[in-house]
């Protein structure tokens, strides 16, 4: 703040709203179009202020010189006396109206012990409240602490009711502004408030409660069951804050493609024109990926351009250019331009990808960066899993334990029958994969069948926690982790550029050293880049590894570290870890095959033994080279078994 200003009161009774100054003239139109408007105490523009638009009057609370007494309408009693939080001792340090902490200064009286935040004493509640739309009477204003149930919402409130004395109707201060005709994106049409549903048992729509039918809610005119609560409809991840009452309902809705017949359409997404086939190859190493998505074209119908490699699942065609979703508030729209080299990362699922994302366009969005890929963009609720076996619902914003992989997560679809949560990151996970190291498909698992064994994974050789979700297949009793079998690179097509280095299938006969990690490259994919500063090939076993300043300085500013000098492979130190590590797992898997051969020899032993011993039937010399053998084998499991333990 300039340092010269000086405080200026407030020159009128109006109503005044708190609002970024900088934005101020806009305010009222809800539009940035950067028409600012300076603090009348300190002449900036920036940071927030109270602002009147009918007297284009804005400042700082710091610049504003508030009364030393002020005498409000909703308590003529006594006059409030501005005081300091030192000076005072009120009950629970809340506003009196808004419940909000107060600061520093405020209003009080000490007769009443009432005290109200600045705030509120420049926007006081209205003592009367008269919307002919949603009520035929009054309401007025009941200033004091009484415990109520609220009509419009069902939610006790303790304090401050307007009330209508003749209907006996007693609403939360909040709920008489509740808007008329709302969208929200649990539901495809508009639903309007209501003060009262017809005697039934209804359940809301987002989060799957009951609703008291005696008390108000929102219902949708087209879809007679549905119904939500007005807390639930209006809060902030579900309703985009857009009153739709006297707007038009008839809405356009943009396709992504033009029908030319049958069997031949133009999408948005590609110059030419696309035909739909049903002959797709069934090979692994042949199979076709779908431009949107980037996942393996597995149905019988697609659309492909007949000049050049573009792909298209039908579902993918399909798709709409404008839709909403329920993980967000504003609409999203379908964006294809195709960036080179550079990946995506979906906000809600937080897995890298390429392809088609949908984005939030609307300017007053918080999240101007929001993108979603395909996966998170179709999710529908109910939404069922294989792997659970109740429907699940996104029915809060709590964070909670995802159960798939015992991980925090932010964005979870939880179950209303069980305790059950499932984030997002496993929610898009595909439930059936190929991968080189079995011939069968891999589909999702838990280990609920499995709790009395060890699981382990045969591409890492590491253990599987039997309490997280694997892939597995059922003919051969494989097990692998998620991440071994699909890295983070599964949404990506195969030789392009991505971060200045190719992506390349890990199919060879030994696997590179990762220039980031310093590990082997274990997942299906790695990029394949080339140093500027030596013309070494470079390689980043994860897209994790690949979005770091040391593989971006690596493969776009040359070698400057030292630690580009060891360009063959990593340190002495990571390669003797490495080497242990791998020798250990090489000893446990052995310890593994060998532990039934043990079992066969112990067997046998005992038999040779008492044959040896009652009937000297057996040669003396075969049962000394028997014993020496089974010494060895003994002494090698215990090695092992050492080994497993370390």
């Amino acid at each position: 703040m300039n340092q010269q200003n000086h405080r200026v009161k407030i020159p009128c009774n109006h109503s005044l709203r708190v609002v970024e100054l900088k934005y101020a003239k806009d305010f009222q139109v809800r539009s940035i179009t950067g028409q600012s408007h300076k603090c009348d105490g300190c002449g900036e523009d920036s940071g927030f202020g109270y602002y009147c638009s009918s007297c284009e009057y804005g400042a700082h609370e710091e610049c504003i010189d508030f009364p030393g007494i002020i005498n409000l309408p909703c308590h003529s009693r006594h006059p409030l006396e501005k005081v300091s939080s030192e000076d005072i001792n009120y009950k629970d340090g809340r506003c009196h109206f808004c419940r909000e902490e107060l600061g520093d200064e405020m209003y009080h009286c000490s007769l009443c012990n009432f005290s109200i935040d600045l705030y509120c004493s420049i926007d006081q509640p209205p003592r009367t409240i008269y919307q002919p739309k949603s009520h035929n009477h009054t309401f007025t204003l009941v200033a004091r602490k009484v415990s109520f149930t609220c009509n419009a919402c069902g939610m006790v409130g303790d304090r401050n009711p307007y009330v209508c004395f003749e209907c006996d109707f007693m609403l939360h201060r909040d709920c008489v502004n509740l808007p008329r005709v709302i969208n929200i994106n649990r539901h495809e049409h508009r639903i309007s408030r209501t003060f009262r549903l017809s005697r039934n048992y209804w359940e809301c729509g987002v989060c799957r409660k009951k609703v008291d039918w005696t008390f108000g809610a929102f219902s949708c005119l087209c879809c007679r069951n549905y119904v939500v609560h007005s807390k639930c409809a209006t809060r902030e991840d579900v309703w985009d804050g857009e009153e739709l009452e006297d707007k038009p309902e008839i809405e356009e809705i943009e396709r992504s493609y033009i029908w030319i017949n049958m069997n031949e359409i133009i999408h948005f997404s590609h110059e030419h024109n696309l035909l739909r086939c049903d002959d797709n190859p069934v090979d692994y190493e042949k199979r076709l990926l779908c431009n949107a998505c980037i996942h393996p074209i597995n149905s019988s119908s697609f659309y492909k351009c007949m000049q050049c490699e573009f792909f298209l699942h039908e579902v993918c065609a399909m798709l709409p250019r404008m839709k909403r979703n329920i993980l967000h508030n504003h609409k999203l729209s379908l964006l294809v331009d195709d960036k080179a080299d550079k990946p995506y990362k979906c906000t809600y699922c937080l897995h890298f990808f390429d392809g088609f994302r949908y984005s939030c366009v609307s300017p007053y969005c918080e999240n101007s960066k929001l993108l979603l890929d395909l996966d998170c963009s179709t999710i529908r609720e109910p939404f069922h899993h294989e792997l659970h076996p109740h429907p699940l619902f996104r029915t809060s914003r709590e964070h909670k334990t995802c159960g798939a992989c015992g991980k925090d997560s932010e964005y979870v679809l939880s179950c209303t029958v069980c305790e059950f949560a499932l984030g997002m990151e496993c929610a898009t996970l595909p439930r059936k994969v190929k991968h080189r190291c079995d011939d069968h498909d891999l589909s999702l698992h838990h280990g609920a069948g499995h709790s009395n064994g060890q699981l382990w994974c045969d591409i890492c050789e590491g253990k599987t926690d039997p309490s997280v979700w694997f892939y597995g297949c059922d003919e051969c009793g494989v097990t692998l982790h998620i991440k071994c079998v699909i890295g983070d690179m599964y949404n990506f097509k195969p030789k392009r550029e991505y971060l200045g280095g190719e992506l390349v299938p890990n199919i060879g006969m030994s696997r590179p050293f990762c220039i980031v990690c310093e590990k082997r490259c274990m997942f299906p994919f790695f990029l394949k880049g080339t140093s500027e500063s030596d013309s070494t090939i470079v390689y980043a076993c994860s897209m994790e590894c690949a979005d770091t300043y040391k593989w971006r300085l690596e493969v776009k500013l040359g070698n400057v570290h030292t630690y580009t000098r060891q360009r063959k492979g990593p340190s002495r130190e990571t390669l003797t870890k490495l080497l242990l590590s791998e020798t250990r797992s090489f000893m446990v898997w052995m310890y593994q095959r060998i532990l039934p051969l043990l079992h066969i020899f112990f067997y046998l032993g005992l038999f040779f033994f008492f044959r040896f011993i009652f009937s000297f039937r057996i040669p003396l010399y075969f049962f000394i080279s028997y014993s020496v053998m089974f010494f060895i084998f003994f002494v090698l499991a215990f090695i092992l078994a050492l080994l497993k333990l370390v």
